[in-house]
């Protein structure tokens, strides 16, 4: 969860963490292992390219910011944040 009025550092950085899963279902019991690390709003945009079923297997994982409730980002919470006016919408994840 975040604040919608507080200001979002896109660029800190950030991990793509991914759960263990079985048939798509996160495995209990166990921990997200690293993907890959670069900024928020690069991770928001791959998460959200991803296909809608493997979504809930990945969480971003960034550093303390007033916005955030949590250093760990859901997949609903990328989604609302990529919908914000001041999301960065036009850098490409290469």
């Amino acid at each position: 969860m975040f604040k919608e009025s507080l200001p979002i550092a896109y660029d800190a950085p950030a991990d793509l963490k991914k759960w263990p899963s079985l048939r798509n279902q996160r495995v209990t019991g166990r921990t997200p292992y690293l993907v890959y690390n670069c900024t928020l709003a690069d991770f928001i945009r791959e998460l959200l390219a991803k296909p809608i079923k493997q979504i809930s297997l990945y969480d971003i994982v960034t550093g303390p910011q007033p916005a955030f409730d949590s250093t760990v980002l859901s997949p609903g919470d990328a989604a609302e944040i990529a919908m914000r006016k001041d999301f960065p919408k036009t850098d490409v994840v290469s």
